[in-house]
């Protein structure tokens, strides 16, 4: 919900946005539907309020899968900086966590687990298509688990030098489940 999209084959165009849900297209035309008109059960639900969001029209090559799920977070979820020390006083190290081969797995989720001191990473495939993607971490897993939504145990994954492979089909959630 942070995208519409309206595309050929070669090119279009993205309406992107940071908390509004409608859209529709007709023609060549896509509208962002800013303020909602409910009758019930609250007839003024959005009347004499002041409303504040964010939208951005992205001109792309290509259909949507050539960046658009990414902008679409970039504005959501802009980048945050901060400075931070090293153990021995001086400036870190570039780092990075997490990663995931290809550019249709997002990893959108890392949180603690709801029932333990594990770390749940949720992931899905954004663009309609099927295969094995691979989420590698820098930590130091000692054991991972596929679970349902929420956090049930399906199946132990194993796990090399820091990397767990994960078959996906089009449009699926996977929740991985990691000790450290």
């Amino acid at each position: 919900q942070k995208w519409a999209d309206l595309s050929e084959g070669d090119y279009g165009a993205a309406l992107l946005n940071d908390c509004k849900y409608g859209h529709d297209t007709r023609d060549n035309v896509m509208r962002l539907s800013l303020l909602r008109a409910p009758k019930s059960p609250d007839p003024t639900a959005d009347v004499n309020k002041i409303h504040r969001f964010t939208y951005a029209l992205a001109p792309h090559a290509g259909d949507w899968r050539s960046g658009v799920v990414r902008q679409g977070y970039e504005l959501n979820v802009p980048l945050t900086a901060r400075t931070a020390k090293a153990a021995n006083g001086g400036a870190p190290a570039a780092r990075s966590f997490f990663a995931v081969s290809g550019d249709n797995v997002i990893l959108d989720t890392v949180k603690k687990a709801e029932d333990d001191a594990a770390i749940i990473v949720r992931l899905y495939e954004a663009h309609g298509a099927r295969g094995t993607r691979t989420l590698t971490t820098t930590l130091p897993i000692r054991r991972a688990e596929l679970t349902n939504l929420m956090e049930k145990p399906e199946q132990d994954l194993p796990v090399k030098n820091g990397s767990i492979e994960l078959p996906f089909t089009p449009f699926q959630i996977q929740t991985v489940k990691l000790w450290f």
